[in-house]
Formats: C-alpha cells, structure tokens, sequence
C-alpha cells in the first residue's frame, strides 16, 4: 500500500490510501454501499453483487469489494440505475431464501429487504423457489446447525473457516442453484470442525446458528452487552457477553481489537455456561464433624482468623502459607500476595505457573532479564521462521495458532518440535520428533549445525551478548560434540532433518519461537529453556522486531498473576524480595514498617506440599487453586493436606481440593468482576462485570481484605477494583503508566513506564533488561533423567491439555457443549505397543507407576512413537498426576510431569 491520494465518490472529495478496499473507503467515508459477502477481516468475493458501483473508465457495473483504490479515480456510489440493479438483484437472491428467522442473530438480509422496500413479499418479481429445491438442514453439530435454505452461497463462512481460522473444512457440495455448504465430507458431526464458531460470527443471514440457549437469545429482548477478556487461555481474547435477564446468553468475538480481532476457539465462544451452574458455591461452608454446614460470612471470617492468629502465635510466620491463582484478576492476585507478606509475614505465596512456566521464566529472567514473550501476537503472522516447541498450540491456545497458520499461509516457514504428534504438525515444513527428554541435546545438535554452516550472527554476538565472542567459543565447545549423527542416536530424530531445520532457522531472516510446557515440565527444564535461548543468540534472533521467544501462558491470567508479585522469590515487577531498597519503597506505599517484610525468599508451590507433609506448614489459604489434580504425586500431596492443621480453600465450585477445607469460602467468577487479566504478549486488558455473583459469593479481593482486618492487619481501603490497579502501578515499575482508564478500550502493552507511553510491542530493542544490557549465553549439554523405562515399567507417559477441557477442569467440564465433544480421560499408545501387549481400542486399563495407579480408556494412535503413552490431566476420575513425581528442577523448583515410568495393564478388553 503507497501513500496518500485523492478519490472522489458521488463528487465528494476523500484523502485515502492508495491500495485500500474501494468498498471499505466509502463506508468509512459515510457512503453505506450494500452488500452482504464482503467482509473486512476476508478476502473479497464479489459473489453477491450489491455493492455495485460505477468508476469512470471501467465498463459496465462493476463490485466494489473486488477494487482497489488509485488516485484519481471517480466513482458513483449511488444512482437511480445502480439503486434499481440492487433492489432487482436482491429479489433474486430472496427467490431461494427461507425468510424466517426467531431473531436470535443480527440478520442482514432483513435489513436490507426492508432498506429496498421487498419485506413485503407482494411487491417482489420472483416467486419463492427455495421450498421445491429441497435444501437440507445439518444439526449434527454439538454447536451449531446449518439451514441451507436461509444460506445465500455468499462464501464468508467457508473463507473465514479457511483464512481467518486457517483450518479449511468447509466447502460448497452440488452444483449451481442447487449447492449448499458442507463440513467436511458429509455432515459436522463427522468432519474435522472444532467448534470455534467463526462461521456462525460472520455469517450474515442465520444459516449458521449456535445451538446454545436459542430459547432465551432473542436480540430484542438484550438487556446489555458487555466487553470482558475470556477465561481460559493466556491468548486473552476480547468477548461481547449477551445478558438476558441475569444471565449470559451469548459470547461473541469482539472484532477491530487486539489481540483476537474477533476470533475464538469453542471454549471463548460456547465455554461460559459454568458460570451459571446450579453447582456454584453461594454460601461460606464451615466443616463440622466431618461434615461442612453453611454458615454465615461473619462466622466463617471470625473462625479463618482465628485459627490462622492461633497457628501463627503457636509455630511462627513460616507455618502459613498461600496458593494464589492464575484464574484471577491481577487486583485479587496483587491483594493475596500483599496479604501474605503483611499479614502472614513471609513470602510463602506461589501458584500454579510453578508447575507450568516457571524453569521458563528463570532461564529467560537469567539469559536476557525478563521471563515474559518478547514479541506480539501478530508476530506470529510476520515471521519468516516459526518454531513452535512443546506446545501443542492449535488445542491450547487455538486463537494464537490462527495467526501462525496465516504467516505460513502467507510464505512462512514452520518448525514443530514435539514428541507427540499435534494438529500443528500438518502445517509444518518440518517435524522433529525427539524422543521424551532429550531436548537439549536437539537444540545443541541444531546449533552444531548452524556454527559449522557459519550461519551465526557475529555482529550480534559481538555487540549485545555478554563475553562477545569468548562466550560464543564456550557455546561452541558444549556443542561440537553434538554432531547430527550423534544428536539422532540421542533423540531418535533423523540427522538430515536437524540439519534442515537448523538451516532453515537461521536464515530467517525473522525467526521466532514458541515453547511450551512440554520444554518446561521437566527436571532439566531450565536447560531446555537456556538451549533455546543459546540459539536464539547466536542467529541473532532476539531482540529484533518479528524475532524473539514467547511461552504462551496456559491460563488466563498466569502472566498477570507473576507481573503483580505472587511468587515466593519477587515482589511485583520481579524484583527480588531480598532488594531492601524495594522493600523500604513498598513498605512505604503499603503504610507498613519496613521490617515487617521479610526478605527471606519463601517455599514454591511443590515445596509449600512437602513442608505441609513434613508439618512445618501448619495452615494454608488457597484461592482458585486445585492442587489435588495439577500438583504432581497427588498420593503424596493428599497426605500432606490431611496433615494440616487448617485449611481454607476460596473458589467458586466444590473441588478435589475443597473435600480437604476446613473452611470454604464462595467467590465471584471472572463474569461477576471487574478487574484486569494480563496476557501472554504482556497486554493489560480490562474485565468487566456481567452479571452478579450467585448467593452470598462476594469478590476475591473483597474477602481479603475482611480476613486481613479480622486478624488485626488492614491492608487497605479501596473504592474499588481501579483503585487496586492505580496502587499496583505504583509498586510495579513496568505498569507505572496503566490504568483502568487508559486500556478502556484495548489493552496496553508493559513495560509502560509513564502515563504517556504507548506500551511496548517488541522487547529487547535497544538493550536486554540485564545489569550489563546485553545478554547471556549459558551453554548446557544433554543430561539423561533419572526417570527412564524399566522392566518393570517400561513405558514413558507424557501428559497434557486438549481443545475442549481446561486445566483442572473446574470450569470447562460444566458446559455442555465443551462435554459433548470430550468428556472422557484416555492414555494413548502407538499402534505397534498395542500388538506387542495385545491391547485393543477401548480396553479399560490400569496405568501403575512407582507413585500410583489410575483406571482409563485405551486409545491406540500414531500421535505417540512406540514405548511412549499420553493422557489429558484435565479428568479428576483418572488424575494422570497420581503417577508423576515431585521431583524438581534445581533452578525453578518445577516438577517433571512430562516424563514417568510406568506399566500399562488391561482391566477389561472390549
């Protein structure tokens, strides 16, 4: 697209841009041209004709969402021809339209009947056609029906299925009049559609229609419509809930708005029904004899502090602890960790990216300064390389994935490192298949490669590395041993392909990667995360706009919940608890002595458990989190819970974790607050109360607050959840210039500095946030784990997420539409394991490891290699973490939930 130039419609002069949509000019200009196949996030179509329109030096009519704009030219907009054509072609394409409609989506063909004066079926010049052509209607969907006889052939739902969602499963079947859109080969039900719903979104006349809640989705009777960011994934997309009569009704993606323009995945779209579960706690519950009784908020209060004082007076600060959570707001997390330092009085506060990111995070924090994404969303689209690692990220963050299928789409190349196969891998350019653990030894094998091409960046190297090139040299001797032939003994994955993707990685020009759990759930997940950065480094591919690393965050607000302090080790903005001069600076915005702070850093998730076990911990607080299925060895972590003296678990369902509660206090869901998340690409996003908490639940932060005062410790009196914000950005250098009033509209980007800065799309332009400015190399070579196949277990089983569950699953398995596409655990075991232990699809099998067993159903498939077996951890009757070990990483203190031995044996053959 050029510069400025001058067009005119109707004889109105308009300054534009060359190389912009004619159609999209003139509406953005007042000029509301019709139209009903055009849409600004698709290519153009021109399929439906209307938005015809006449320009000097063309013949004949011809469709504006098919030109583009020059300089100079002249269009007529309107006329009494153009206006006659429209309303001619509009009763034709009424002819094979099945009007009716229950008003349940925004139907544009109506509008513009009643626009052209046709709502009135006498004034019409074709008969209706469409009842004798015998359209079919397919409601085999668990989302969605389609009505072919109100579809208009109009290609938005088949292009936004291809090239907004990049997945391509519709198409048109038949031919001519007589064609309608299907799924697949056949009907939904049976093709590779997932749900996400972009169809339904774009389509313009009700052919496609969600099937959730059609009795009560009447558009004319809305009683509001609220903007709020979703609560799943750390994509952090953008919603416009639909509440009718106290209840949401409808989700929709808000489009013009980063980062999401209007996409989402099954669970941002039909994943919110949890909310208004009958299930919902609404009451505080206090256990007595065994047995929990409701009670009132001003007994539970008194008890909770009371028992809490008693612990703390008896064993000392350091017998509390707390679990804050990543399912959050940053205004809950930033109160719960200020409670657990002022009035716990020490740093014994943590959650769950200690299981997810944190060897990610320490690795990044030690190499280059900072353990959040370097780059944008958009990045993904942008990159000439993207290397996706242990992330299975079409399932786990769907929307993100939309934009890497784009990029390539566009010219990109993709990478996939996973052992398990994933939907990404049809995608790829390349494949790389390392065995379980041996990550490290890959990457080095990949850098081997790239010094021995003389692929290295040097100039890079010499300026914004630390050491320059005798830091490169120690690299270099680490990895010289790492041949590609060596590295496939190691890792099963073929020298040729090491070499390929090496190559490939380095040219670039902008290349970009994307890790997962898979690289950080182990006990060498720190190195795996160095390796990664090492070649990063040394192709220059930091630190550049379109290059960087990015760990999407698994859950919704798990970089917020790290950005505002709830971490054993840092006070908000990561800085150090041992940092006096911090401490003095917070103590003062807080109103508390210095010295009350402790600076000794606290217990982490996995250390909390094993001090519980061993009774040092005496009383824990926990809110929104359910260790009983995400902590690893859950046979071990049960123990521990039963040995506390007092437990209190705050959240907004019963869970695994609650049956251990002494007290359970009820808390509002992400659509009963306001508040602000923070995404994976570090953007700020506000949300927005929809509807009221159930029964007596009151706001996390609100409850906070009592128990703090209840314990003789006010930690502040806020107006409101802005005013939280106004003090986080206080104490937290990277957000000191966000409010809620400057992301009003669309988040900002940390680090924000001041009230006038922009936010920061690319990190690590101009210097890495290290002392020196310049980053670290921290050369690593392959060390096999401890864990590994034996006689006695000779498999190694891998655990991770699917599209349709979420995490502990507390939310996603209480909506229906998510349930009916999965709602069974499984182990999955490769084809040629199956035959060698005679099992068969279906079998019910025990899987036992050295920790524990569980019962699940057998799934044969190639998605896994030979003497490797995978299960979802998403389902609480057959918790995969009964078999993982709490053995931790020496640097993050991250436990190894990717890598456990164990034997596989048959219950029942099916």
């Amino acid at each position: 697209m050029a510069g400025e130039i001058t067009i005119l419609i109707d004889g109105r002069k308009i300054i534009t841009s060359e190389g912009l949509n004619l159609l999209e000019v003139a509406r953005d200009n007042g000029f509301d041209i019709p139209g009903l196949c055009y849409h600004k996030k698709l290519s153009p179509t021109g399929a439906c004709r209307l938005c015809i329109c006449k320009v000097r030096g063309m013949n004949g009519l011809v469709a504006s969402c098919t030109i583009s704009v020059k300089d100079g030219m002249e269009v007529t907009a309107f006329d009494s021809e153009l206006e006659e054509a429209r309303g001619y072609l509009l009763d034709y394409l009424l002819s094979e339209h099945n009007e009716e409609s229950d008003g349940t989506w925004h139907d544009e063909f109506r509008e513009l009947r009643i626009r052209y004066g046709l709502d009135d079926p006498a004034k019409r010049k074709f008969p209706p056609v469409w009842v004798e052509l015998g359209y079919p209607s397919d409601d085999t969907s668990p989302v969605l029906t389609y009505d072919a006889s109100k579809c208009i052939k109009c290609f938005r739902c088949i292009k936004a299925c291809e090239e907004v969602q990049g997945k391509n499963v519709l198409s048109f079947t038949s031919r001519g009049i007589t064609s309608y859109i299907i799924a697949g080969f056949d009907n939904w039900k049976e093709s590779e559609c997932d749900g996400c719903g972009e169809c339904i979104q774009l389509c313009p006349t009700g052919a496609i229609v969600e099937k959730p809640h059609r009795e009560k989705l009447r558009l004319d009777k809305i009683d509001k419509k609220v903007i709020t960011t979703c609560p799943y994934c750390g994509v952090g997309c953008q919603l416009e809930l639909l509440v009718r009569d106290g209840q949401i009704v409808r989700s929709n993606g808000v489009e013009g708005v980063p980062p999401n323009d209007g996409r989402l995945c099954v669970k941002g779209r039909f994943g919110y029904d949890f909310v208004h579960s009958p299930e919902r706690l609404t009451t505080p519950l206090i256990k007595r004899n065994g047995k929990f009784e409701k009670a009132p908020w001003d007994e539970a209060f008194r008890l909770v502090a009371e028992r809490f004082l008693e612990i703390q007076q008896k064993h000392g600060n350091h017998a509390l602890a707390g679990y804050s959570s990543a399912k959050c707001t940053n205004e809950d997390n930033y109160l719960f960790q200020k409670f657990i330092r002022v009035v716990f009085r020490n740093n014994n506060v943590d959650y769950c990216t200690r299981l997810c990111h944190a060897s990610t995070v320490v690795a990044m924090l030690r190499s280059i300064g900072d353990g959040a994404g370097s780059n944008s969303i958009e990045d993904y689209e942008r990159a000439d390389c993207v290397l996706v690692t242990g992330n299975n990220m079409i399932e786990t963050h769907p929307v993100t994935a939309t934009f890497v299928k784009k990029g390539k789409r566009d010219g990109g190349s993709l990478i996939v490192i996973d052992p398990k196969w994933t939907p990404l891998v049809k995608y790829a350019d390349i494949w790389l298949r390392p065995r379980l653990g041996t990550d490290v030894a890959l990457l080095n094998g990949m850098m081997h490669v790239i010094i021995k091409e003389g692929l290295t960046d040097n100039a890079f190297i010499m300026q914004r590395v630390e050491g320059g090139p005798e830091a490169f040299e120690a690299l270099r001797e680490v990895t010289d041993k790492y041949t590609p032939e060596v590295t496939e003994q190691i890792t099963s994955v073929p020298a040729g392909d090491i070499a390929r993707a090496a190559v490939l990685f380095a040219k670039g020009p902008k290349s970009l990667v994307a890790t997962g759990m898979g690289m950080s759930q182990q006990v060498t997940g720190t190195n795996n995360v160095f390796s990664l950065i090492n070649l990063l480094l040394i192709t220059g591919h930091l630190g550049r706009e379109g290059s960087g690393i990015n760990p999407p965050r698994g859950q919704n607000n798990v970089q917020g919940a790290s950005d505002v302090g709830t971490s054993p080790l840092t006070y908000p903005g990561y800085i150090p608890v041992g940092n006096d001069e911090n401490r003095k600076r917070v103590a003062k915005v807080w109103g508390v002595p210095f010295e009350s702070l402790s600076g000794e850093p606290g217990l982490t998730t996995v250390e909390i458990m094993q001090a519980a076990h061993k009774g040092l911990v005496k009383g824990m607080y926990i809110m929104g989190e359910n260790p009983m299925v995400t902590d690893p060895n859950l046979n071990h972590a049960e123990e521990a819970l039963k040995r506390l003296d007092f437990l209190v678990v705050q959240d907004i369902f019963h869970t695994e974790t609650t049956r251990f509660a002494d007290v359970v206090l009820p808390a509002a869901s992400f659509a009963e607050k306001n508040g602000t998340f923070v995404n994976s690409d570090r953007r700020v996003l506000r949300v927005r109360k929809a509807v009221d908490p159930p029964g007596e639940a009151r706001q996390d932060w609100e409850i906070i607050l009592e128990i703090a005062r209840r314990m003789g410790k006010p930690i502040g009196n806020y107006k409101d959840e802005s005013a939280i914000f106004d003090e986080i950005a206080a104490v937290t250098p990277m957000m000191a210039g966000i409010s809620h009033k400057r992301i009003e509209y669309k988040g900002i980007q940390w680090p924000c500095p001041s009230k006038d800065h922009p936010g920061t799309a690319t990190l690590f332009l101009e210097r890495f946030n290290t002392p020196s400015g310049k980053a670290k190399l921290n050369p690593v070579g392959y060390v096999e784990q401890d864990e590994r196949a034996t006689r006695e277990f000779p498999f190694i089983l891998n655990s991770g997420r699917i599209l349709y569950q979420y995490h502990s699953s507390t939310m996603s398995r209480r909506n229906k539409a998510l349930n009916d596409y999965a709602n069974e655990a499984y182990v999955l075991m490769n084809p040629l394991d199956a035959r060698a232990t005679g099992m068969s699809e279906g079998n019910r099998v025990r899987l036992v490891s050295p920790r524990g067993e569980l019962e699940t159903i057998l799934r044969i498939s190639e998605e896994v290699a030979p003497g490797e077996l995978f299960m979802p951890f998403h389902f609480s009757e057959s918790p995969v973490n009964r078999l993982t070990r709490d053995e931790l990483d020496p640097h993050s203190r991250i436990a190894p939930f990717k890598l456990s031995a164990c034997r596989i044996e048959i219950i029942k053959k099916i």
